[in-house]
């Protein structure tokens, strides 16, 4: 296979993951969040902290998919 092609599919894979890794992290701040309500009894407030932590970490990986497209000629 051409190396330009390889490059190509290289980059159609991590961008096509970008989209599983923001939901992913949210989903994880989230479910972390909810276990420690459930353990500590303070329904809400771990939750919406982790949540914050979650979608503060999917925009990251957005930010640096976004730095990372730009820096290709």
């Amino acid at each position: 296979m051409n190396k330009e092609i390889a490059e190509i599919f290289r980059e159609l894979a991590y961008y096509s993951s970008l989209g599983l890794q923001v939901a992913i992290s949210i989903l994880l701040g989230l479910g972390f969040g909810l276990f420690l309500d459930k353990t500590f009894g303070t329904a809400p407030v771990f939750m919406l902290i982790f949540l914050g932590f979650g979608i503060a970490a999917a925009f990251r990986n957005l930010l640096l998919a976004l730095k990372r497209s730009r820096k290709k000629p």
